[in-house]
């Protein structure tokens, strides 16, 4: 058997799958006595293993993404002839060899080592303005005026309850490349995004229970009939009853998000309340104040909280600014019409930066360089 032989294509998909009768399991075997053969099927079980851990297209994509790679990569090289044929293999395969093979023979620009995904870090601010740097390496009291107020233990920062008797503010603030939780004095739970901050009480001791949030959070807020929960982002206000929601707000986006997941919560743009029932968005156009209700897929917008990125037919342009606040680098469009190209797809937050960009390259008709954090897109002409 050759490179070109359309057999051998699905004897990998077959071994993949664990599906290969005896008799072909013999003829793997057989062209796995080659030294180069097998670095080419060990490469390509590597890359489908992790793909399949990482990234997953949605159903629909599929004829799409193979017409790309089809046009893109099969008919340009010797090589690769043998994938052409590979229609049994499954497309997480077929994305796998190709990655690694463009990366061995530098056919990609795509040549990051030294980023990263974000991890748990944050930097909490206290009442006088000192700092303390929480990280999961260590374990601290939070003190403020001498008392013992919580503790941040195990990636997660929780407050004791009844401490302090009067309102005391501290600061949370997530940079970018991070990510952390909270516990508040009243039980309720906030998971915080990269770049975002979030202001509050360390003990709720007025009426209501108010907090300031910019940029993304999910509330899973504590019921209590004799104190309302409020959020506040810089053009909402978010009355809570009890419920589990996401909130996007960040000062360099063109809208604001509020998404219910369970529960009720009213939305107050304007001195106008509108009430979300479960599954709905209030999505804020900050330009004009407009507030439009759509029904929607909570997962696309709430994952980020169980570590998946979720997209379907995103704008490579709003798609960037979720990577850049989690991977920590800068995104730049060679034009307006590339940032607009759509994207769907989800990956795990944990996903290799290059693999990631690689993927983007051969689903999106785009190509990618990267100068140290510095990711230039450009339409493939």
């Amino acid at each position: 058997m050759h490179y070109q032989d359309p057999d051998i294509s699905k004897l990998i998909s077959g071994f993949a799958k664990g599906t290969l009768s005896s008799l072909e399991k013999k003829q793997l075997d057989k062209w796995l006595l080659d030294k180069q053969h097998r670095r080419l099927f060990n490469k390509a079980l590597e890359k489908e293993k992790i793909l399949k851990k990482s990234f997953e297209y949605d159903r629909y994509e599929s004829e799409k993404v193979w017409d790309k790679l089809d046009k893109q990569l099969f008919a340009k090289n010797m090589y690769m002839q043998w994938l052409k044929y590979a229609v049994a293999i499954t497309l997480p395969l077929l994305l796998a060899v190709s990655v690694f093979y463009l990366s061995d023979t530098s056919q990609s620009d795509v040549h990051s080592h030294t980023i990263t995904p974000g991890v748990k870090k944050a930097t909490l601010f206290l009442s006088d303005g000192s700092a303390v740097e929480l990280d999961k390496e260590k374990t601290n009291k939070v003190i403020e005026d001498g008392q013992l107020i919580g503790v941040d233990t195990l990636n997660s920062l929780q407050y004791i309850h009844g401490e302090v008797t009067k309102e005391v503010f501290n600061t949370l603030k997530i940079p970018v490349g991070g990510e952390y939780n909270l516990k508040l004095s009243d039980g309720t739970v906030i998971w915080l995004n990269s770049g975002s901050e979030l202001r509050y009480p360390v003990n709720f001791v007025s009426d209501k229970r108010e907090v300031y949030i910019t940029g993304e959070g999910f509330f899973d807020v504590a019921h209590d009939n004799n104190k309302l929960f409020i959020v506040h982002t810089k053009n909402a206000d978010i009355r809570v009853y009890g419920t589990r929601f996401n909130v996007m707000s960040y000062d360099d986006d063109i809208l604001e998000q509020v998404t219910l997941v369970e529960g009720e919560v009213g939305v107050i743009v304007d001195k106008q309340q509108t009430v979300l029932a479960p599954g709905q968005q209030a999505e804020l156009l900050i330009k004009n104040s407009k507030l439009e209700i759509k029904e929607v897929d909570t997962s696309y917008y709430t994952g980020w909280v169980d570590g998946v990125m979720k997209f379907k037919n995103m704008p490579l342009k709003e798609l960037s600014k979720r990577i850049a606040r989690w991977y920590d680098v800068d995104f730049y469009f060679a034009n307006n019409n590339v940032a607009e190209f759509g994207f769907s797809g989800k990956f795990d937050r944990d996903c290799d930066f290059n693999l990631l960009m690689e993927l983007l390259e051969r689903t999106t008709n785009v190509k990618i360089e990267i100068d140290g954090r510095t990711v230039v897109v450009k339409e493939v002409q």
